[in-house]
């Protein structure tokens, strides 16, 4: 007589696959957990980023809003960053480094230039900044152009 072929066999050889399958699926949410944990750190970087670009340029347009008001005779000598600057760039320049971080290793530069054969000033204002935590010896930057009218 021959031996009929029994399912136990066939369920020895496969013992383990089931535990198997759950650890691929768990490894599987674990890298997809991965992902989205250094996703959101780097949102937060760019948010971070975004803050600091806002603060440079609400800054850099309230000076320009200064050098307005400010008589046209007086304007590169109060606002120009030239060695012997004026008390309203030494202002700027405390308030950068008050509020941008990073930004005492690299002052602001603003640059003061009357117009020849028109009326009116170029002002050019770059600021600087390094976010908490950057490595790179490089720092962020925003530069600002305008034409002040005579006063």
């Amino acid at each position: 007589m021959r031996k009929a072929h029994t399912p136990q066999r066939s369920r020895a050889r496969q013992r383990g696959s089931f535990l198997l399958e759950a650890l691929v699926a768990i490894l599987i949410v674990a890298f997809g957990i991965l992902g989205l944990v250094g996703l959101q750190a780097r949102v937060l970087q760019q948010v971070d980023d975004a803050q600091f670009r806002s603060e440079a340029v609400f800054m850099t347009n309230s000076l320009i809003g200064q050098m307005w008001t400010t008589p046209y005779a007086s304007m590169a000598t109060d606002f120009g960053s030239t060695p012997g600057t004026g008390a309203r760039y030494t202002e700027f320049r405390d308030w950068v480094r008050q509020r941008l971080p990073g930004a005492s290793g690299q002052d602001p530069i603003v640059t003061v230039t009357p117009r020849i054969g028109a009326p009116g000033t170029d002002v050019e204002i770059t600021v600087f900044w390094k976010p908490p935590g950057e490595i790179s010896p490089s720092y962020h930057q925003f530069q600002a152009t305008a034409t002040i009218g005579q006063n």
